[in-house]
């Protein structure tokens, strides 16, 4: 992944006798066409991505107006919402595959009916989830290990959350669809109206300004659930209007095709399970941070948002790549699909890079603007530092999840996320943490150590090259 030309394996499926295009020379020209075409398609998602980030870091920004345990709740809620959200990967993985490769082949019935079953799938499973979220959430957080306010104030922040999950897990699939069939900046734009809907209205609903009522924790939920809504419904007319690359008619046969839909399920399973094991761990990482306090919790869920900003650089760009990875693998085009994967890597291991680089100098300002006058700033310092270690390398385990996702073969991202989550970072934290007597500085520092062995295996796993191969 390192270097341009594919390793001896990946060569092989290259000049596979059963592939259905000619081969393509890898040429610099080559390699420079794709980079245009990665940046073509990652850069609008990863504008649409920030755009969500940039929420984020305002909701703390002014929850933390309210206190630590506000934003220890939302830290807390949000591990255990990621826990019960992981059928959206399941679903969203499979329509990767589908909706690119679909449209790359050209079949635009086909795209359209399968936009309609990630559609239908995506309310069912939000659905579903939502009910099983507002009766278990106090319970899930008095198991992390949350102080009694922080749980009352998750149970509060959850009711919105919960209520919307339909509509948020439809909004992240307007992305997919919109990706699939090459429309990525009218992606964009409709990320960009959810996400200013929640700025709007954040601050509106925390404190009751003007003529709103004051709802506190709650309103920052309710305002992204608004948001939500607001994606999800423009969406739905975006892909139905004539503009549309693929034009879906929602209320006219056929509305779903029940194969297709197993195939879904099938192949996003295990996405699904590694995004279920990755949120679990998630769960056992915040309550490994609540061992030494609130207060850590909240540094902590701080730090997680300000690197969530580079991570949404990666995920934007990632899902740029899985998209056309699939359609040059619906195409047969293996060596574009090849080079797809390897300039991804390149483009996200150097932007990660240079955004932990800033994080790293600027963390006693980043610090000081979420949490000013406060006695545990420095320790904020020195989370940010250490979680912004292992960034760079998540360059490289995302590259790897979009060569997969792309080609419909979540397996070894499965097996590369288990042993991440559960054979690396969770026993580096206790190690490095209560094992060694490190503290919650010890605790932190796990999760660098998890992400830049994470990466090796993800490495090795995609240079094998078995994705090129692969059929759906």
């Amino acid at each position: 992944m390192i270097f341009t030309g594919p390793s001896k394996r990946a060569a092989a499926h290259l000049a596979s006798p059963t592939r259905t295009s000619p081969a393509e020379p890898f040429t610099p020209e080559l390699e420079k066409e794709l980079v245009r075409e990665v940046l073509a398609m990652g850069l609008p998602s990863m504008a649409g991505f920030l755009l969500i980030t940039i929420y984020d870091l305002v909701d703390i920004f002014w929850l933390a107006r309210l206190g630590e345990a506000p934003v220890a709740a939302v830290t807390a809620l949000s591990a255990y919402l990621w826990v019960l959200s992981f059928p959206n990967m399941i679903v969203g993985s499979g329509s990767v595959a589908f909706i690119s490769r679909r449209y790359g082949a050209g079949n635009g019935p086909g795209t359209e009916i399968s936009i309609k079953n990630t559609f239908l799938l995506k309310m069912l499973v939000g659905v579903v989830a939502g009910i099983v979220g507002l009766l278990t959430t106090r319970a899930a957080l008095q198991l992390m290990g949350a102080a009694p306010d922080v749980v009352e104030l998750g149970v509060r922040y959850g009711y919105a959350q919960w209520f919307a999950l339909g509509a948020a897990l439809v909004s992240f699939s307007v992305y997919t669809a919109m990706r699939g069939i090459g429309r990525p900046m009218l992606g964009m734009w409709i990320s960009f109206a959810g996400t200013l809907i929640n700025l709007i209205l954040d601050p509106l609903l925390i404190f009751g300004i003007g003529p709103f009522p004051e709802f506190g924790i709650a309103g920052a939920s309710i305002a992204s659930a608004c948001g939500f809504f607001t994606v999800s419904i423009w969406g739905i007319f975006a892909l139905a209007s004539p503009g549309s690359n693929v034009r879906v008619h929602w209320w006219r046969r056929p509305f779903y095709d029940l194969a297709e839909m197993k195939a879904m399920l099938r192949i996003g399973a295990p996405s699904g399970l590694s995004s279920l094991s990755v949120a679990v761990s998630g769960m056992v990482v915040v309550k490994l941070v609540a061992i030494y306090g609130t207060g850590p919790v909240a540094l902590f869920g701080m730090a997680q948002k300000v690197l969530r900003f580079g991570r949404m650089l990666l995920g934007g760009l990632s899902l740029g790549s899985s998209a056309l990875i699939g359609q040059y693998l619906g195409g047969g085009r293996l060596e574009r699909a090849w080079l797809t994967a390897v300039v991804s890597t390149r483009l996200g291991t150097g932007t990660l890079l240079v955004f932990s680089l800033i994080v790293a100098a600027g963390a006693p300002w980043i610090v000081a603007f979420f949490f000013p006058d406060s006695e545990i700033a420095a320790s904020g310092v020195l989370y940010l530092r250490l979680m912004a270690i292992g960034l760079p390398f998540a360059g490289i385990t995302g590259a790897g999840e979009s060569a997969f996702s792309g080609a419909g073969l979540n397996r070894p991202a499965m097996f590369v996320q288990l042993v991440m989550a559960w054979g690396l970072t969770v026993p580096a934290m206790l190690i490095l943490g209560p094992g060694l007597g490190g503290g919650a500085p010890g605790t932190v520092s796990g999760l660098a150590v998890g992400e830049i062995l994470g990466a090796l295996v993800a490495w090795a796993v995609v240079r094998r090259g078995a994705w090129l191969a692969h059929q759906l």
